[in-house]
Parts: C-alpha cells; structure tokens; sequence
C-alpha cells in the first residue's frame, strides 16, 4: 500500500467516526487489532456493539457493498469480535452489529447498518 492510499483510508475513517459520533455513537476503539484480523471503528449506541468496516471508494470504478465484506473478511471481523469479549468480558451483553461505512470521493458517507 503506497503512502497515498494509506491517507486516503485514514481520511475516510476520519469522516466515518465524525458521522457515527453525529448519529449518537461513542467511538470505542479504531483499528482494533488482533493477529486474526481487524475492525475500523468499534462504537457503542443503544446497547449495541457497532463493529464497522471502513471503505473509501472511488464511484467510478464501480461499488459493491457486499463484495467488500466477502465471506473471509465477515469472518475475520467475527474472530476480531470474538476477541474483543474476550479482553472485554462486560460488552458480552451487547448485541453486535456489523457494518460497512461507505466514504466516497466528494465525502459523502454510506452506512450500511447490519450488512451481515
């Protein structure tokens, strides 16, 4: 990953947190990561847990909400999830919520809220 693309996705997390803060979230963690994989923004809102996946996308080129989240990436952040409760034994009673938070090129934000 060259270093503008690298600004580009911490630029889009940026706008990410700043919308779900916007909609009542507390940010909880961002990046958190595990040797299995990693969530972009963990937030907390309404007794739910939202584990987000942060993607900053040219239109252009084409978007597809569900071909960001294939079935190996659901699983990881579901093995990242499961982590988190580990180290985290008093979130286990939140329900969990997994996302995708679409940023694009004119920073527009798409929230696809439970996508999995």
């Amino acid at each position: 990953m060259d270093k503008k693309s690298i600004s580009v996705g911490k630029v889009g997390e940026i706008f990410a947190a700043s919308y779900l803060q916007s909609l009542g979230h507390t940010i909880l963690f961002q990046n958190y990561r595990k040797k299995v994989g990693e969530i972009d923004i963990i937030s907390f809102w309404n007794d739910s847990l939202f584990c987000s996946e942060v993607k900053t996308w040219k239109e252009g080129i084409g978007f597809y909400p569900q071909e960001c989240l294939h079935a190996t990436k659901r699983a990881r952040m579901r093995k990242v999830y499961l982590h988190l409760l580990l180290e985290f034994p008093a979130f286990c009673h939140l329900t969990p919520i997994f996302n995708l938070i679409h940023i694009t090129e004119k920073k527009e934000v798409r929230f696809y809220s439970s996508i999995f």
